[in-house]
């Protein structure tokens, strides 16, 4: 038997993009009614394609992993991160490593763009997979609230209109917009993002109206990659109101999880206020990939100097993957990084890192040295219409 004619890992291009689609719904979206075209149009709009790594064998797609790049605002501090999308390989062409060369072309793509990070959601059994690139499965403090039709009277209606947004005329979308900016969201959403997000299958966008204007907005959502009441904005009474009026619209004996974050938001603490005993936290197996870590650290060093307060104090990290020191020294003026190796140093595996700078997963349990407890855990909030 001859051997495979392999091509790739390389961008997908736009005549391959049924194809690809074809392949990964086979393969995640069995059964279903959804589609990843669809489900994430901002991964597999054409302006992402160059980050969309395929592997063919014998002219099949055979492999497929993208991501997409976003920016991160949070405590004062900018960096870039990219998502990992969906990765897919056709059943038959599993074990032979295909998928790991996509995620290595995608992870050596964002060192060159100089984006810091990279994170995905995957299940636990898959960890390992990802940890062949130093991905690292790390805690988050989100939660989520299950919510029930009988919870309805809980919420006070405010008496506000409610009408659904339409995704055809946009009406209101720069309204939707401006609230969601009010809140906390760590990802920065672009002038396209909004229309796409909102306009996803399976997720109706409810608006309270005061005086004929938007006050606040409830996403709402059956699809099964974003179930629950996934987004709100606006007036604390108004969000009120529409989670009212959507628990009043649940069939009994359904549930709706709603989604909290440890930043503050006004979904989240109307629900903490409403259902404090329901709070669990999410599961969503958030894993973390260094790709830069002097880069990150640069870019965080607002928010650890704030950390530090005026203390001096200096120590260095030295991963086992880059070799090369990053002594961190604080005082009242600030952090200075340098390539000096003060002491105490601590050494560690990029994997380990992540779970010192972002939390421990219990799956993949790491001890903070002493020195470091009182700066880390890092967070930044990533909202689920947000993930990829």
């Amino acid at each position: 038997m001859s051997n495979p004619v392999v091509d790739g890992p390389r961008p997908c291009t736009k005549a391959e993009v049924p194809e690809m689609i074809a392949m990964v719904n086979s393969v995640m979206r069995q059964g279903s009614d959804q589609s990843f075209l669809t489900d994430y149009p901002r991964v597999y709009d054409a302006a992402n394609l160059e980050n969309i790594f395929i592997l063919k064998v014998d002219g099949e797609v055979a492999s497929v992993v993208p991501f997409i790049p976003r920016n991160v605002e949070i405590a004062g501090c900018r960096f870039r991160i990219g998502i990992i999308s969906p990765t897919a390989t056709a059943p038959h062409h599993r074990k032979k490593g295909y998928a790991l060369r996509c995620l290595r072309t995608c992870t050596d793509k964002m060192t060159r763009d100089g984006i810091e990070l990279s994170i995905l959601w995957t299940l636990v059994p898959t960890f390992t997979f990802y940890e062949h690139d130093d991905y690292q499965g790390v805690f988050r403090p989100d939660g989520t609230y299950k919510c029930r039709q009988a919870d309805a009277a809980l919420f006070h209606n405010g008496g506000q209109q409610i009408v659904e947004y339409d995704p055809a005329s946009r009406r209101w979308l720069g309204d939707l917009q401006a609230m969601h900016e009010l809140e906390i969201t760590g990802i920065v959403r672009s002038r396209e993002d909004f229309p796409a997000l909102f306009s996803l299958p399976k997720i109706k966008t409810l608006i309270a109206l005061e005086r004929s204007k938007p006050a606040g907005y409830l996403m709402v959502s059956r699809a099964t990659n974003k179930p629950g009441l996934i987004e709100a904005g606006g007036s604390a009474a108004s969000v009120e109101t529409l989670v009212r009026h959507a628990l009043e619209e649940l069939d009994e004996g359904r549930e709706l999880a709603g989604y909290s974050y440890q930043t503050p938001t006004v979904l989240g603490d109307l629900l903490d206020q409403k259902l404090p005993d329901r709070r669990q936290f999410q599961d969503d197996n958030l894993m973390v990939r260094f790709n830069d870590v002097r880069g990150f650290l640069e870019r965080i060093s607002p928010w650890l100097s704030q950390r530090n307060g005026q203390n001096y104090r200096a120590f260095s990290i030295r991963t086992s993957q880059d070799g090369e020191p990053i002594g961190c020294e604080f005082s009242a003026s600030g952090l200075k990084l340098s390539r000096e190796s003060p002491s105490p140093q601590f050494e560690l595996s990029r994997r380990e890192l992540a779970s010192v700078v972002f939390g421990s997963h219990p799956a993949r349990p790491v001890q903070t040295p002493e020195a470091l407890r009182d700066l880390f855990p890092f967070y930044f909030p990533v909202w689920i219409l947000d993930h990829s």
